[in-house]
């Protein structure tokens, strides 16, 4: 009996390390699996999934000691529900700050944009003119919303190919544009309204990992990623970010219900919403973890009850998305039939993706910068950037965001023919809280300066690649 004993305590003792041992295991059988199998690979293609791979797997292992103690109901995390405040008196809230600078910021964009164009192109036009002209950039996105804002969904083609775009940005427009007449305006007001409510949010959230400094600077990075430009181009990225995170906000604060239905908002307004079914059943998991011995049965059913309806909630949007796709096409899932044959885009593993815009990459070097310079290497340069972002704080990242992450890069870069990496990682608000962690490591005055200093660098060097990044859309590169 003794000998069961110390065997079950060294197993629980090592699990975390055993489960770390797996990942790294899996990830070499698949990586290996992966190079037998695929078609068409160059031996730089393979050196550079390899690097991604081992990445990722070395990250997850790196995260599973955490995630072990998440799991058992640990919180070691610092969580703030009601959010640090300041004993000082202010004119302001923080958070009135944190929205005004957000717009601020969405202002300051729109004017750059405007004397690049102008200075490139000279004057055309009136302003609202020439705004939806380098805005509106008819190989993205922006004008299959405004079809189905003004149109709803066709069977004739290529309208009917609208259908791949999900409905709730174009619905948004389609309200405001009874205000406005125009669907450029209203994208652009929804988008404006979206990233001021997502910086107040992202501000709460970080509020739950850090303090009032590195909360402030998780807002600026998620506003100066170089392809936050899309934030205020007219797609629904800016709509996105704000759902997402109104939903993780209100899953660290165990409103399960509430989070369930903003999931269900974000699904319906990307596909790639549900994937915040990962953080959601992590968070529940831990949540029934950490209070179960405390609960009676009465309350312990009550609050499964709670998740489980949280749980079918959070499938309304894409329910509602597919049924719209039954009823006007006759198929639930006549969408992955046009994404497939008018973008190639199919379900694959991410190496085949990083393979793939590598060997493009160095094939249009030089014969069309166009394609490798606003194309390629910002698709690459984006992919290990989230890479590098999420190793280096993997060990202190709160444990559900590290599996969103995971899940949210497995998807979005398994997307078969991938041109919009960096549009998609962008709206991915693990990564701008991530940055803001590493950089602000002390924000309670030890190594303040130091912190300060690295925040400094980071958002420079954000800012330079935003320009250029918005040069690039300006000019017209192939930047999706």
């Amino acid at each position: 009996m003794e000998e069961q004993q110390k065997n079950k305590g060294f197993f629980k003792e090592k699990i975390g390390e055993l489960i770390a041992a797996a990942v790294l295991v899996a990830a070499l059988v698949g990586f290996a699996a992966w190079s037998f199998t695929a078609e068409g690979l160059s031996p730089v293609g393979i050196v550079v999934s390899a690097m991604a791979m081992t990445l990722l797997a070395v990250s997850a292992a790196l995260a599973v000691p955490k995630a072990v103690n998440f799991f058992r109901g640990y919180q070691a995390e610092r969580l703030s529900l009601a959010g640090e405040r300041s004993a000082r008196a202010r004119l302001m809230h923080p958070i009135v700050y944190v929205i005004f600078a957000a717009l601020f910021a969405r202002i300051l964009l729109y004017v750059a944009a405007y004397l690049i164009d102008m200075a490139l192109n000279g004057y055309q036009g009136t302003i609202f003119s020439e705004l939806e002209r380098i805005w509106l950039k008819t190989d993205t996105d922006a004008p299959h919303y405004f079809s189905i804002a003004e149109n709803w969904y066709t069977t004739e083609l290529p309208q009917g190919q609208n259908i791949v775009f999900l409905p709730l940005f174009p619905l948004a427009i389609r309200a405001f544009n009874l205000i406005f007449r125009s669907s450029f305006i209203s994208a652009t007001v929804i988008n404006a309204l979206c990233s001021c409510g997502s910086a107040a949010v992202i501000y709460e959230l970080a509020l739950c990992d850090m303090g009032r400094r590195s909360s402030k600077v998780a807002v600026v990075f998620t506003f100066i990623l170089p392809a936050a430009i899309f934030y205020a181009a007219p797609m629904s990225e800016a709509m996105f970010l704000l759902f997402s995170s109104v939903a993780l906000l209100m899953l660290r604060k165990e409103r399960f219900i509430f989070s369930a239905f903003f999931v269900a908002l974000a699904s319906f307004t990307r596909s790639l919403g549900i994937i915040l079914l990962v953080p959601y059943v992590a968070e529940a998991v831990a949540y029934v973890a950490r209070f179960r011995r405390t609960w009676g049965r009465e309350v312990l059913s009550r609050q499964l009850t709670r998740v489980i309806l949280g749980l079918v909630l959070c499938f309304a949007g894409l329910f509602t998305y597919l049924l719209i796709n039954k009823l006007i096409w006759g198929e639930w899932f006549k969408f992955l039939v046009f994404q497939r044959n008018s973008w190639y885009q199919r379900p694959t593993f991410f190496l085949n993706t990083i393979s793939m815009q590598t060997g493009y990459l160095f094939a249009t070097f030089g014969s069309n910068n166009a394609a490798a310079l606003g194309l390629w290497l910002p698709n690459l340069l984006y992919i290990f950037g989230a890479l590098f972002v999420f190793i280096a704080s993997a060990r202190t990242l709160h444990s559900s965001y590290s599996l969103y992450f995971m899940a949210y890069f497995a998807v979005t870069c398994g997307a078969s023919w991938l041109l919009s990496g960096p549009r998609y990682l962008t709206a991915l608000v693990v990564i701008p809280l991530a940055l803001a962690r590493l950089c602000e490591s002390r924000d309670d005055g030890v190594g303040l300066a130091r912190a300060r200093v690295k925040t400094a660098v980071v958002t420079a060097i954000l800012l330079v690649c935003q320009v250029f990044y918005l040069l690039m859309y300006i000019l017209r590169y192939n930047i999706y």
